[in-house]
């Protein structure tokens, strides 16, 4: 996701980004919404590495899991038999599921065509 050339500053892999979020797509459970998120942010991480030139140490922005906006996601995955979903909340169309896998989580979902996708992951624990 980040150009990493040796004594040059860190920039934003546009390319590998939007190979990303074609996997991503290929799940068939995300909104192009959400998709679209992640470009924006990866516009203003290249800003980022613009103004704060990095050529060292984690990238700024990408030292975690993008999906699950964690560090943890191998012991996260590993744990998801202890998976608990602690409030569902739908009106209409909208749906939000606050969940416990390591840290607490908040999805929010919009049916779309009789089928739910995610719109947003919220990382309740980070925030």
């Amino acid at each position: 996701m980040v150009n990493q050339k040796p004594g040059k500053p860190y920039s934003v892999n546009f390319k590998n980004g939007e190979k990303y979020l074609a996997y991503l797509r290929s799940s068939h459970l995300l909104t192009d919404t959400y998709l679209n998120e992640w470009r924006i942010y990866f516009r203003e991480r290249q800003q980022g590495f613009q103004l704060t030139h990095q050529n060292e140490g984690p990238p700024t922005g990408f030292e975690y899991d993008l999906v699950l906006l964690s560090q943890d996601v191998d012991v996260q995955l590993d744990s998801l038999k202890k998976l608990k979903i602690t409030k569902v909340t739908v009106q209409k169309d909208r749906a939000s599921v606050e969940f416990d896998l390591l840290a607490s989580y908040e999805c929010r979902l919009i049916r779309k065509n009789g089928v739910w996708l995610i719109n947003e992951i919220l990382n309740l624990s980070a925030e």
